[in-house]
C-alpha cells in the first residue's frame, strides 16, 4: 500500500500536467481553438485501450507488473510529445493515455482485498493520494515552462520531461513487487446482476463526459479572458483537488447510502455546477468556484459508478469489468473532449457548459434507474468468503 500510494502521488502529478500543457500547447502550435480540443480526445482514446490491455495483463501476470506496463507505454509518450510538432504531440498524447489508465486503475488494486461492504472507502484511499500530486502538478507549468526554454525547445514541452520523469520512477517502484498474479478463486457471493454493471458502465461514462466536455476547453477559454498562465494553473490545480479530495466522504456515502444515492448527488453537483459556469463563463473568480464543484460531482459520480460496477464481482472477474469501465469513460470522454473546441468556438463557453448540464440531469436518471432496480441491495456486505489461499506475502492480494 506505501508503494501503491507513492504510485498514484507521481502519476497523478504527471496526469495533471501534461493534462493542463497539452490544450495550451496544441493552441500555441495551430493557432486553432479546436484543435486544442483534439489532445484531451485523443488522451482518452489512449486511455480507453491500455485500460483494456493492463486488465488482461492483471489477470496473467498481477497489478503490479500490468500497472508498470502502462506507466512505462506513458513515459514514451511523453518523450514523442518534445518532437515539437503537433503530429508529435498528438501522438505522445495517445500514449501518455496509458499512464491515466494506470493512475485510474490504481483505485481497484486498494479494493481488492476489502469486504464487499467497504470497498468504496478503500479506493478512495489510492484517490487522495492522487490528489496531492494532482493538486501540485498544474503548479509547475512555469517553472515547466521554465525548463523547456532552458532545453532549447517550446516551453510548455517542459511539463512532459517532468512527466517522463514521474512516469518511469513510479514504474520502476511498481516492478520491485513481487510478480504474482492475484488469486483467482470462485466467490461464494456470487457476481452482480448484470444491470448493475451496465448502470455503472453509464454512471462512469456520462460523469466522465460532464467533466471532460466542461473542463477541457477552460484554460483556453480563461486564457481568452485575459487570465496568466499562473492562475490558469491555480484554477487547474483547484478543479483537480475538487477530483479527488472529496474522495474519503464519496466513499463513505457510496457504503453507507448506497451507490444509487450517491450517483442522484453526483448528478445533481454536476449539473449545479456546469450552470453556474454557463451564467458565469465571463467572470474569472466565479467560473473557477463552478470548477471546483465539477470536480467534486465528478468524484462523487466515479466512486459510486466503480461500486456498482464491481459489486458482488469475483476476483477473477474485476479486471475485465474495470477495463470496460475505463473503455466507457474513455469512449464518451473522448467524443465530448473532440467536440468541446467546435462547440465554444461556434457558440463559446457557455453554450458549451449548458451541453454539460443538460447531460448531468441523464446522470440522475441512471441514478433513480438503478434505485427502483434495487441496485443498493445489490452492493450490501455478504458473510464474508473464505480466506484465500497465501502466497507468504501480502503482495498475493494483488
Amino acid at each position: 500500500m506505501a508503494t501503491l500510494w507513492i504510485v498514484s502521488l507521481l502519476g497523478g502529478l504527471a496526469q495533471s500536467l501534461g493534462g493542463a500543457a497539452a490544450a495550451l500547447l496544441a493552441r500555441d502550435l495551430s493557432g486553432s481553438d479546436v484543435v486544442a480540443g483534439l489532445p484531451q480526445a485523443v488522451l482518452v482514446i489512449g486511455s480507453a485501450v491500455a485500460a483494456l490491455g493492463m486488465s488482461a495483463l492483471s489477470r496473467r501476470y498481477g497489478r503490479p507488473r500490468a500497472l508498470a506496463a502502462g506507466l512505462a507505454v506513458a513515459t514514451g509518450g511523453s518523450l514523442v510529445v518534445l518532437a515539437g510538432d503537433l503530429l508529435g504531440l498528438l501522438t505522445g498524447t495517445l500514449l501518455f493515455g496509458a499512464g491515466n489508465a494506470a493512475v485510474m486503475l490504481g483505485r481497484y488494486a486498494a479494493a481488492d482485498g476489502a469486504p464487499e461492504g467497504s470497498r468504496a472507502r478503500a479506493m478512495a484511499t489510492v484517490l487522495v493520494a492522487t490528489t496531492v500530486g494532482a493538486v501540485a502538478g498544474p503548479n509547475l507549468l512555469v517553472p515547466a515552462d521554465a525548463l523547456g526554454r532552458s532545453l532549447g525547445m517550446p516551453g510548455l514541452n517542459g511539463a512532459y520531461v517532468v512527466a517522463a520523469l514521474c512516469f518511469a520512477v513510479a514504474a520502476c517502484l511498481l516492478l520491485r513487487l513481487p510478480a504474482r498474479p492475484p488469486v483467482l478463486e470462485p466467490d461464494p457471493r456470487g457476481a452482480a446482476p448484470g444491470g448493475t454493471a451496465v448502470r455503472g458502465l453509464v454512471v462512469l461514462a456520462l460523469t466522465n463526459l460532464v467533466m471532460v466536455g466542461v473542463m477541457n476547453m477552460a484554460p483556453v477559454h480563461l486564457h481568452h479572458l485575459g487570465v496568466g498562465l499562473g492562475a490558469i494553473g491555480l484554477v487547474v490545480s483547484l478543479h483537480i483537488a475538487g477530483m479527488f479530495a472529496p474522495s474519503p466522504l464519496s466513499g463513505w456515502l457510496a457504503d453507507r447510502w448506497g451507490p444509487a444515492p450517491t450517483t442522484a448527488l453526483a448528478g445533481g453537483v454536476l449539473a449545479m455546477a456546469a450552470l453556474l459556469a454557463a451564467v458565469t463563463a465571463d467572470v474569472p473568480l466565479v467560473l473557477g468556484v463552478a470548477l471546483v464543484l465539477l470536480g467534486v460531482g465528478w468524484n462523487l459520480g466515479l466512486v459510486a459508478g466503480s461500486t456498482l460496477l464491481t459489486a458482488g464481482v469475483p476476483a477473477a472477474e474485476r479486471p475485465r469489468r474495470e477495463g470496460w469501465g475505463e473503455v466507457a469513460m474513455g469512449v464518451t470522454a473522448g467524443g465530448g473532449g473532440a467536440a468541446s473546441g467546435a462547440v465554444m468556438s461556434g457558440g463559446g463557453y457557455g453554450l458549451l457548459a449548458a451541453a454539460g448540464a443538460a447531460v448531468a440531469a441523464l446522470v440522475v436518471a441512471a441514478a433513480w434507474q438503478a434505485r427502483v432496480s434495487g441496485s443498493r441491495s445489490a452492493v450490501r456486505p455478504s458473510p464474508a468468503p473464505s480466506p484465500p489461499r497465501s502466497h507468504g506475502s501480502s503482495a498475493a492480494r494483488w
